[in-house]
């Protein structure tokens, strides 16, 4: 197991990575203190059972809530079932919400937590690939609104983050593809080196290779921790971590939620991204190639075979939250593992990049 020490100005804590952590001793620290557990409906019965019989007995007071996780109940009415779980059992600022589930379960327990009371503690226990290199780190807090994804969060540190691989055995391939995604951002932007390391063995992590699997996570995590540590609620170089995003999002919105996951969307936005930076930033055509060559390893033909209309996916783009006032943030490489912040980008070279081959 290793720890991950994850230092924001607003708080200190631990990510432990591991396989089959998912331990008493892992809990202990939170004995005595109401619990509340929210569970993703895809969590298989013995996982639930596991961390059910971890927590009820340390604590004070225990409830769970089962939500569906989808983009479409990532919403307020949702946020609402679990307030009234803990107003209704009278719950404290001292109580401690467990979200056990991906990154929609992340994200919707960390902001019930954030909103409860002014703010109590939440841990979380991700369960897929994508949620444990992003969702869980860093305190980015959200749910969606009709007009745009994430727009309604608040920043708010979890208390703790306890990564089991063993939870990523049961998932398929499609899902480990898509936490790829948000690993091989993570070195594009920092780490040339990791990125080389990720070339020569995607196809082990792919294929679920333990060790390897482990590294990756780790390495991500990190990468990740070491941003936020010098910018935590995104005024500067968090803002790195939105490579692909701006573009992802809008595919997201693009598709109505359903036809491309998050994981998907920003790894199409990813080659975007390349695209754009080759043309305003001169990215090495080779380098450019070789990360669009990469992310396409992890996504399917018939995504890569999609045509989006540009001007559609410029106007969904509008109302980005990224945005500074009028003009979009766009996060782009002059080499890999060199990040650069762009904001004033002719409206042409944007449609321009907006293709995936």
């Amino acid at each position: 197991m290793k720890e991950i020490k994850i230092t924001t100005d607003s708080r200190i804590y631990s990510v432990l990575v591991g396989k089959d952590i998912l331990k008493e001793s892992n809990f202990k620290e939170f004995s005595n203190r109401e619990i509340l557990l929210v569970i993703d409906s895809n969590i298989k019965g013995s996982v639930k059972e596991k961390v059910r019989t971890n927590l009820q007995p340390i604590s004070s007071k225990f409830s769970e809530i089962i939500i569906e996780a989808n983009e479409e109940n990532k919403s307020a009415s949702t946020l609402s079932l679990i307030h009234d779980i803990l107003i209704e059992n009278s719950y404290s600022r001292d109580c401690v919400l467990f979200a056990l589930g991906g990154g929609i379960t992340c994200d919707m327990t960390g902001f019930a937590a954030a909103t409860y009371q002014r703010g109590v503690d939440f841990v979380l226990i991700p369960s897929t690939l994508l949620a444990q290199v992003d969702a869980s780190v860093g305190g980015k807090t959200a749910i969606n609104h009709p007009k745009g994804k994430n727009m309604i969060g608040a920043f708010h540190q979890p208390a703790k983050v306890l990564t089991d691989t063993q939870l990523l055995t049961s998932l398929d391939q499609s899902h480990l593809r898509e936490g790829m995604a948000e690993i091989i951002k993570h070195s594009l932007i920092k780490d040339e080196g990791f990125f080389n390391w990720l070339e020569e063995n995607i196809e082990d992590l792919l294929a679920g290779e333990d060790t390897k699997l482990l590294d990756a996570i780790a390495k991500s995590i990190e990468i990740k921790a070491e941003v936020v540590a010098q910018d935590e609620t995104e005024q500067g170089v968090r803002k790195w971590l939105n490579m692909g995003h701006t573009f992802g999002h809008a595919i997201e919105v693009y598709g109505k939620f359903q036809e491309f996951t998050h994981g998907e969307a920003v790894a199409l936005g990813i080659i975007m991204a390349a695209n754009l930076s080759q043309s305003v930033l001169h990215l090495d055509e080779e380098e450019s190639e070789r990360i669009k060559s990469l992310m396409s390893s992890i996504l399917t033909d018939s995504l890569l075979q999609n045509k989006f209309e540009a001007s559609a996916l410029l106007k969904l783009m509008s109302v980005d939250k990224k945005k500074k006032g009028d003009k979009l943030n766009f996060i782009l490489l002059d080499a890999i593992g060199s990040t650069k912040i762009v904001s004033d980008i002719k409206e042409s070279d944007i449609l321009q990049s907006i293709k995936l081959i």
